[in-house]
């Protein structure tokens, strides 16, 4: 296939009581051509009022519906999980952490760009400031780049949010939804 890979990420703690300490990075991952129709599957989804899908807004027959379109979409996943360490208290360090693990994989994978939602300008610089940390040291190459935008200027990025809550609800004992999806999803637990 001559079309390049691209990913779109998004991050999610997980809940607190259940799966303390623990940090997930989901990139839902495919050619501009399959993003297209996951945009349009997606997009068809929203409520009148709602201007983006965000999970834990969503109830849970939203949230099947939401699980079993992403199952149809022709769209394979990469779910890293980082599980506390003792020098992850901090979030910042925790997404470091996973991101280490994330982006060479997706490069590894063949995709050339990732989305990632956008947390703010601050914010947004230290994941740049992650990838040139990953090259400099050799854990990487030069083919990844990595952009941010808001959650609600691409509907692509509602997947990765969407799969960040069903691995949690699977973490914490819930297979339902995380059956529905499981055979698209590569999943990648780091721990200390």
């Amino acid at each position: 296939m001559s079309e390049g890979f691209m990913a779109w990420v998004d991050e999610s703690g997980s809940k607190r009581a259940q799966d303390p300490g623990t940090y997930l990075l989901s990139a839902a991952i495919s050619t501009e051509h399959q993003a297209e129709e996951a945009r349009a599957k997606m997009e068809s989804l929203l409520l009148p009022g709602q201007v983006k899908l965000h999970w834990r807004d969503e109830q849970r027959p939203r949230q099947r519906l939401i699980a079993r379109t992403i199952a149809e979409l022709d769209v394979e996943h990469l779910v890293v999980v980082t599980t506390p360490h003792p020098e992850s208290h901090n979030f910042e360090r925790r997404r470091r952490l996973t991101m280490k693990h994330l982006l060479p994989e997706l490069e590894a994978l063949g995709v050339s760009r990732a989305t990632f939602e956008s947390r703010g300008r601050a914010d947004d610089q230290r994941d740049r400031r992650m990838l040139d940390t990953l090259r400099a040291d050799r854990s990487m190459g030069s083919l990844l780049r990595i952009q941010h935008q808001p959650g609600r200027s691409d509907p692509v990025l509602w997947v990765p949010d969407a799969l960040c809550g069903i691995v949690t609800e699977m973490r914490c004992g819930d297979l339902e939804l995380w059956e529905l999806v499981q055979a698209k999803v590569t999943l990648r637990e780091i721990s200390p």
